[in-house]
């Protein structure tokens, strides 16, 4: 059986996909001198990990308007993946790491550190959400797909044909709880959701992944393509329930990372053969700079804020986008860092 141990769920995969297939963009860097200033008009969440240059130890780490919270000691390897806002609570969901390198599936409410699995496994979480007292976390424990719901793991059924998973997003409608994920085996890969544990492969003749998250608009399902090599031909770059949707003009390859839907319009968070940037319905907005990576995307009062990794002197560094405008986050600075995952909401 094909083990996902070195895929370490969502934002570390796509991490290492990145590193698999990104490269120097095509677009002239834009100097962030002569772009506008950032002005904070919602607060900004952002997951992710900050690492030093000489150890190049992960610590896990989340930041709210710029202001760090690190959540691990840097004795150990360990990543914050996704991130959650309940009224005064925040929630952050990835993996830290044991003695022996095996990765633990973890998450954090409020900075305090509750483990969902032991050392005796590899596991990671992706993807985190709160629905009244419930937190719902996705994940995987070897080469199973499961959800933990208050700590409690439940292992997701495989399609007849497949023989290895792994979950995505999540996202709870009323009592249905749906979960978007691959699975592997006869055929390569292929996107599928659960709804209430029962699987369902959308339909793709390519092999495809189900990017970082799941959204619902007017009852509408929405889920995000990812494929292991990008492709300018017009395959799916997401689902609206079942019917597969491509943006690709034939000319540009794209791979999907997160997906928001706001009104009638829908936006990707995405790769691209050009550089990193995020898709307004079928317009390409390109981020700024060199070696620019993607992870989130939100949409709030019809701003659009992306999450990643950017380069700032020199350096990689976490860094969230406001309408293309970047913010270089703090603790990273100077550091490595990597931002996974956003979240933005009203100020009060």
């Amino acid at each position: 059986m094909k083990t996902l141990k070195h895929l370490i769920n969502t934002t570390l995969a796509f991490s290492l996909f990145f590193a698999a297939c990104s490269h120097k963009s095509d677009v002239k860097p834009v100097k962030t001198d002569t772009l506008p200033k950032y002005v904070q008009t919602a607060n900004v969440y952002v997951a992710g990990s900050t690492y030093d240059s000489v150890t190049y130890v992960r610590q896990a780490a989340y930041w709210k308007n710029g202001v760090a919270t690190i959540l691990t000691n840097g004795t150990k390897n360990a990543a914050a993946n996704a991130i959650t806002v309940n009224g005064n609570d925040v929630y952050t969901a990835g993996y830290t790491t044991d003695a022996n390198g095996a990765y633990i599936a973890t998450y954090w409410k409020n900075g305090v550190q509750v483990n969902l699995t032991t050392n005796a496994v590899n596991a990671s979480a992706g993807s985190i959400a709160v629905d009244g007292n419930d937190v719902y976390i996705t994940g995987f424990i070897e080469s199973s797909a499961v959800y933990w719901k208050n700590g409690q793991r439940v292992t997701l059924s495989l399609l007849s044909d497949k023989n290895s998973g792994s979950t995505a997003g999540i996202a709870i409608q009323g009592s249905d709880i749906y979960i978007s994920g691959y699975q592997l085996g006869a055929g390569g890969a292929s996107t599928v959701y659960w709804k209430n544990s029962v699987p369902t492969k959308l339909p793709n003749d390519v092999g495809s992944y189900a990017g970082k998250n799941i959204a619902f608009q007017d009852g509408h399902m929405y889920i995000p393509a990812t494929y292991n090599l990008v492709s300018a031909k017009p395959i799916p770059n997401y689902w609206i329930d079942d019917t597969p949707v491509s943006v690709a003009d034939g000319t540009t390859a794209i791979n999907t990372i997160e997906i928001a839907v706001s009104g009638a319009d829908v936006y990707l968070a995405c790769l691209t053969a050009k550089g990193a940037g995020y898709f307004k319905n079928k317009k390409l907005t390109l981020l700024p700079g060199d070696y620019t990576e993607v992870t989130g995307i939100k949409v709030q009062d019809n701003d659009v804020y992306t999450s990643g990794q950017s380069t700032h002197d020199k350096k990689s560094v976490a860094t969230f986008w406001k309408n293309g405008v970047p913010v270089y986050l703090s603790s990273s600075i100077g550091k490595g860092g990597f931002a996974s995952s956003i979240v933005v909401t009203p100020l009060k």
